[in-house]
């Protein structure tokens, strides 16, 4: 069976002020898909923690054509979605519409992207529910219990030491010109793709793009900053966080993971899949959570991005219920560093990443999100079509090699609950 993308039926364009468009049909389905990105995420907040997740909340809000509501209403006036997501790496763009309207889908994002207004009242709301948002992080258990871990596990100035809420000292202290410059230096069009999936004519729908994003002044060569690279933890990382009040703790156990252009990626992405993923959740989701009851959920996950992030269990358990649930993740990791995987998981393991890929692959959506995977990490247009003979090409050895990165001697803890008796 053909693959749902291949190379030969998306077009990929780069145009003059950088900006990398995609676009694949998909015949007689009558609407249009858009998913894009900017790399002009957290990494990029320096000292100031919170200022790009700041920028990204606020580019909805209104730009130098249409306030934030007008631009609401005109999208809703033709049924059509757009909707941006910040995050560490990059910022996310996302939108549908009908086939008929994608011209007006690509406006609005292209205003949304190029030429935001960052209004003062704007600025002013964003800025409350950014603040809300960290408050109420701040006495969440599973929050806290990650924001721990970032500090203990990155030194002080890699992205992923950051409060993924931010500072909420420096979200209090931005004006808008700091939004302002932050966009103007970084959300740039040779940081970015837009792919559009649907039933287009890709011709037409290149020249709407262009059209659209031309105006999208270049900036010059996107660099990634400099930081300081992570070091081992040498032994165990541990730190207790109290928070009154509360009866249940969740816990963060992990390491440093890999980037997801790392030549080992697949194996330690397998090795992930089998201890805390795959059923439910894995060996360690068994194990703690199914056979012998101690957490209200517990998997692993590896954030495998641009950067090496975090390899790491989380789990929320009763307090009392701690100790063992750590000695079991431990126990686990070891197992399958001393006997690997089984060959029933292994096989299990590669029929679903072949398959819940053919599953996401049924949408417009997902195949403009994937096809915007492929274009940031560089995998290829051809990467569907030589996926499964990629995941079946992984070996047992290779898996074992894989988790033994995830050492059961040395790795940081962090835990937030209620005060311990005892």
């Amino acid at each position: 069976m053909t693959p749902p993308i291949t190379a030969g039926r998306v077009v990929r364009t780069v145009l003059p002020n950088g900006l990398t468009c995609l676009v694949m049909p998909s015949p007689d389905s009558g609407a249009v898909a858009m998913h894009g990105f900017v790399k002009a995420g957290a990494v990029f907040d320096r000292d100031r923690p919170g200022l790009a997740r700041f920028v990204g909340s606020t580019l909805m809000r209104g730009t130098l054509r249409r306030s934030g509501p007008q631009l609401a209403e005109d999208l809703d006036a033709i049924g059509a979605g757009l909707a941006v997501a910040p995050g560490l790496e990059i910022v996310i763009l996302s939108g549908k519409a009908l086939a008929d309207d994608a011209p007006a889908l690509l406006d609005a994002a292209a205003e949304v992207l190029a030429e935001p207004a960052f209004p003062d009242d704007e600025v002013e709301r964003v800025r409350g529910e950014l603040i809300t948002s960290a408050r109420v992080n701040s006495l969440d258990t599973r929050a806290t219990s990650e924001r721990v871990f970032r500090r203990i596990a990155y030194p002080t100035g890699h992205p992923h030491s950051h409060n993924p809420d931010g500072d909420e000292a420096v979200l209090a202290s931005l004006i808008p010109d700091d939004l302002r410059a932050f966009h103007s230096e970084q959300v740039r069009p040779e940081a970015a793709a837009v792919v559009v999936v649907g039933d287009v004519d890709p011709g037409r729908l290149t020249d709407l793009m262009a059209a659209s994003f031309g105006r999208w002044s270049a900036r010059g060569a996107w660099v990634i900053p400099g930081f300081p690279a992570p070091s081992s933890p040498g032994g165990i990382r541990r730190e207790e966080s109290v928070l009154p009040g509360k009866s249940q703790a969740d816990l963060v156990l992990g390491t440093h993971g890999i980037a997801r252009t790392d030549p080992d990626y697949y194996a330690v992405m397998l090795a992930n899949l089998l201890l805390g993923q795959l059923g439910m959740m894995g060996r360690i989701g068994e194990n703690v959570r199914e056979r012998q009851g101690m957490a209200y959920y517990a998997y692993s996950d590896l954030r495998a991005g641009l950067l090496a992030g975090p390899w790491w269990v989380r789990a929320g358990v009763h307090p009392s219920n701690l100790d063992r649930a750590i000695a079991a993740i431990t126990h686990e990791i070891e197992l399958l560093q001393r006997d690997g995987p089984t060959g029933d998981e292994l096989a299990d393991a590669r029929t679903y990443l072949v398959g819940s890929l053919a599953v996401r692959l049924e949408t417009n959506q997902g195949i403009a999100q994937t096809l915007a995977d492929i274009e940031l990490f560089g995998l290829g247009l051809d990467y569907i079509e030589r996926y499964p003979q990629i995941i079946a090409g992984i070996s047992r050895e290779a898996i074992v090699e894989a988790i033994r990165r995830f050492p059961t001697e040395g790795y940081a803890l962090a835990i937030a609950g209620p005060k311990r008796e005892g």
